[in-house]
């Protein structure tokens, strides 16, 4: 397949959770603490429970739920307009791997890499119980590896790791490598347990990712019940979702960047996805400003500014119809720019992110080849697909 003449690779594209993929996957002792779709009380509507808590975050606040009809009713007029779908039930088969297939073929996206969507917002809890979180991730990952079963040529797991105890994501991640095939591992863009990324006790996460030759990919989610920007703003959807995303990113990658992980860990690779690209040039100035005037040389020697690591070492996504691009392209150059669909999720452009990507004015021909193949397959080391 060749869209206009391009290889696509899709480096963020995604699964919805079918209701009972806990009840199925779910180890044994854990079952009775599976993670749930049911109604939430005092409401007409129905979300994920788990814990105690609904999903996604806060969802049983009316002013989160008065906020998630505004967003369903803004995708529909959205939706409407583009002729997103050629049938209604196209919107619900997430969880169908031969919909995603034909969703990518729609689009003109030849390998996809296939990231969750509630399976990060389950395991946002400070504090959760090690074990559990551990549980949830490999049940997810299991059931993630046989969707992906349908065409491995073409579709690419990402799995997700449990934070809450660092030995067991370590000991998950390589399981998933190893045995299931997964090419990334993904993590959250905000603080769990509130450890900044630089914490030396990721450092062995660190270190399995480098030996297992996969990056880590950080990925944003609305609301969490924890550390989170989003939760400043719980009346005002826009704005959390800004903080979410793009913020939350600007942080995760400062942390790395400043906190010497890269430094420590030479072979390592990270993606920071779904939230921009433009701010990267104007963060990397800022950050290595600061270094320089106030960088603690002794808790984070780094031998090389932050700018130049995240040019060795980090890929960021840019959203299809990003028009600013061409302005970051000259300063930040072409080669650590990806792309990312984000099907089926109601805020992504299909069936026409790609074209409206390709439609950008001011960014060349060879930057459009890097963003919608080339980087994508140095990431996730998919040259030969």
């Amino acid at each position: 397949m060749a869209k206009r003449g391009f290889r696509v690779m899709d480096s963020d594209i995604h699964v919805v959770e079918p209701h009972d993929l806990w009840l199925r996957y779910l180890e044994p002792r854990f079952k009775d603490r599976a993670p749930r779709f049911e109604p939430i009380e005092g409401s007409n509507m129905e979300g994920w429970q788990f814990e105690g808590r609904v999903f996604p975050a806060f969802l049983d606040r009316p002013e989160r739920r008065r906020l998630a009809r505004v967003r369903r009713e803004k995708a529909r007029v959205r939706h409407v307009a583009s002729g997103r779908y050629r049938d209604p039930a196209e919107d619900l088969r997430g969880d169908d791997p031969q919909a995603m297939l034909q969703a990518m073929d729609r689009e003109g996206i030849d390998v996809a890499i296939v990231f969750r969507t509630i399976g990060s917002h389950l395991i946002g809890i400070d504090g959760l119980d090690p074990e559990l979180s551990a549980a949830v991730c490999r049940a997810f990952n299991s059931w993630l590896a046989d969707f992906c079963e349908k065409d491995r040529a073409r579709l690419k797991a990402a799995a997700v790791m449990p934070l809450h105890e660092v030995r067991l994501a370590v000991e998950e991640a390589r399981r998933c490598v190893r045995e299931l095939g997964a090419v990334a591992l993904v993590l959250s863009n905000h603080p769990v347990n509130g450890r900044p990324w630089y914490d030396p006790a990721y450092d062995p996460l660190w270190a399995e990712a480098e030996r297992l030759g996969v990056p880590v990919a950080f990925h944003g989610i609305q609301m969490a019940y924890q550390e989170h920007l989003g939760r400043r703003f719980m009346d005002n959807f826009a704005m959390a979702h800004a903080a979410a995303h793009p913020v939350e990113m600007m942080l995760a990658v400062g942390s790395l960047l400043t906190g010497g992980v890269f430094e420590r860990f030479p072979g390592l690779r990270a993606a920071f996805l779904e939230g921009s690209c433009s701010w990267v040039p104007w963060w990397l100035w800022t950050l290595d400003e600061r270094v320089e005037k106030f960088g603690d040389d002794a808790r984070f020697p780094l031998s090389r500014p932050p700018s130049e690591y995240f040019r060795r070492h980090c890929w960021v996504a840019v959203e299809p119809d990003e028009a600013v691009v061409r302005y970051a392209i000259p300063a930040l150059g072409d080669d650590n720019i990806v792309i990312s669909s984000d099907w089926p999720h109601d805020d992504s452009a299909y069936p026409h992110a790609i074209d409206a990507f390709l439609g950008l004015e001011g960014v060349g021909e060879e930057s459009k080849r890097k963003i919608l193949w080339d980087n994508c397959a140095r990431l996730y080391g998919l040259s030969e697909a």
